[in-house]
């Protein structure tokens, strides 16, 4: 490989990963933006209530994960596919391990929680990904 390959493959690296983070962060973006509509839609119909809170309790536990899976995959800048995998492997299993960890303290630990508000803006939250994905531009 010539020097002029290589240096065509690094901005091709280079170019690739900003796509990847922005895409990243549009995800983020929309699925911060469901959570907060979610949670704004039952502050206007319920008030200040446990369903208000039940349902931004659910959207951060679906946002805080992807958050997490976000900044542990864009940490390695190295194009080697196995170190990729690993990568995506590593922030998927802590992705899974806050979820469950979120749930759990969420049901043993905060007050009194309704089900139906904290579930619909988690489903929605996490649903907003796969929207983001369908708007690529």
């Amino acid at each position: 490989m010539g020097w002029n390959n290589l240096r065509v493959s690094r901005f091709a690296f280079l170019f690739m990963s900003k796509v990847v983070i922005t895409g990243s962060l549009r995800v983020l973006a929309l699925q911060a933006l469901v959570m907060s509509t979610c949670t704004i839609g039952f502050l206007g119909v319920h008030g200040f209530s446990v369903d208000s809170k039940s349902a931004l309790i659910g959207g951060l536990t679906a946002l805080l994960p992807s958050c997490f899976y976000v900044w542990r995959s864009s940490r390695g800048r190295t194009q080697d596919p196995r170190s990729l995998v690993k990568a995506h492997y590593r922030a998927e299993s802590g992705k899974m391990a806050i979820t469950v960890v979120a749930f759990g303290l969420v049901f043993t630990q905060l007050g009194p929680i309704a089900a139906l508000p904290l579930f619909a803006t988690y489903v929605a939250t996490l649903a907003s990904y796969w929207v983001a994905l369908l708007l690529k531009n």
